[in-house]
């Protein structure tokens, strides 16, 4: 039988002929496509302004930086989640401070954040998890409350809504993914999002070199302009390929998201009698989770076995995540250790993401949890 992947990229004949359309163009850097792109995120969103990067993390490190982040501050974040978003903290030589997680999201618990504050916190980095939204409003309370700076990683959220709001919408700067394995995918990619019109200025500038303005911006003027270099920056732009690709994703993102929502009621039904052996994490009412991944808890049995059988049965599996603390670069940096954050260390140790993405069939489902069955008794 097939092998089933964790996830599956769908690529439409819309994005093919956007695609084609871009190659025949002429500009393949950042460009027309890339500032539509911006400006249709920007609107699917409720936000004033739209910078596409080459990923999410390069988007995070834009954001901390324009925000004012840098050697001497920390920034509050959660254990649990990619290394990138700790790793974008590092980069502007900020320190991240981590506290445990909430056990039925995984997202950074709101309660624990206050004792985290010291008088070199600058601003808090959280992460909707799988999709699930964070609780924005305590974590902007206490924003607010000590005068923090707030920054989204909505890297598997872009469908996610809080309380009937867009969870990109609600920090002062939020930051996207569009990997190949995410519900809007350009291969590579990331957007950085904000209403601070400084910030997105800045941002744009450190984007391109600390050149301003852009190449694009330069040449559609139709006028000779030299650039000039005014600041220390990257090169972590979007190029036209990679927005073309995003144009049309955006176009079938909400459409696909019903289907996922599908898939995932499909999943809770047929895990049922399973019950004693993990946990499904649900979501709560008030929320719109955006399913990037479908993460289960397995109890009672060998997580890594279950995997290892899984995946010699012929379904993919994967481990979302281990915690970010006690990964060796940040255990010998920081001096982390096992048992600082129990929540979040115990919920790893039995973490499980099932295959999933929007064009799985019901057959599919059913394939993957007979598996994950006779795995379970198997181990």
């Amino acid at each position: 039988m097939e092998f089933m992947p964790l996830t599956r990229p769908f690529i439409g004949e819309e994005e093919e002929r956007e695609v084609i359309d871009t190659l025949r163009s002429g500009w393949l850097a950042t460009g027309p496509k890339t500032e539509r792109f911006e400006r249709e995120f920007a609107a699917y969103l409720g936000r004033k302004h739209a910078l596409g990067t080459n990923s999410c993390t390069a988007a995070l490190h834009l954001g901390l930086l324009a925000l004012g982040i840098g050697a001497g501050d920390e920034v509050i974040t959660t254990p649990m989640t990619f290394v990138a978003t700790a790793n974008s903290i590092v980069y502007t030589g900020a320190r991240p401070v981590f506290v445990d997680v909430e056990p039925d999201t995984l997202n950074i618990d709101p309660r624990r954040i206050a004792d985290a504050i010291t008088e070199r916190t600058k601003a808090i980095l959280l992460v909707h998890l799988y999709g699930h939204p964070c609780e924005m409003d305590e974590i902007m309370d206490i924003a607010t409350r000590f005068g923090l700076k707030v920054i989204g990683d909505c890297a598997h959220a872009i469908e996610a809504e809080y309380k009937g709001r867009k969870v990109g919408s609600l920090g002062h700067v939020d930051c996207f993914s569009f990997y190949t394995s995410k519900n809007l995918t350009t291969g590579n990619g990331g957007m950085l999002v904000t209403d601070d019109i400084e910030v997105a200025t800045l941002a744009q500038c450190l984007r391109d070199h600390g050149m301003s303005p852009g190449a694009w911006a330069r040449y559609r003027t139709g006028e000779f302009r030299h650039y000039e270099m005014t600041r220390l920056g990257f090169k972590c732009i979007m190029w036209d390929v990679q927005a073309a690709l995003g144009l049309q994703q955006l176009r079938r993102l909400e459409k696909r998201h019903h289907r996922r929502l599908e898939i995932a009621r499909w999943y809770e039904a047929l895990l049922q009698p399973l019950n004693a052996h993990l946990e499904i994490l649900r979501p709560r009412s008030y929320v719109k989770h955006s399913y990037h991944i479908y993460a289960i808890k397995i109890k009672g049995v060998d997580r890594d076995r279950v995997a290892h059988i899984m995946e010699e049965k012929g379904i993919g599996v994967g481990v979302h995540y281990r915690p970010v603390h006690l990964e060796p670069f940040y255990r010998q940096t920081y001096g982390h250790c096992h048992g600082e954050f129990p929540v979040a260390e115990d919920a790893a140790a039995g973490l499980l993401s099932l295959p999933f993405w929007p064009e799985m069939t019901e057959e599919d489902v059913h394939r993957v949890v007979e598996t994950l069955k006779d795995a379970v008794l198997a181990s």
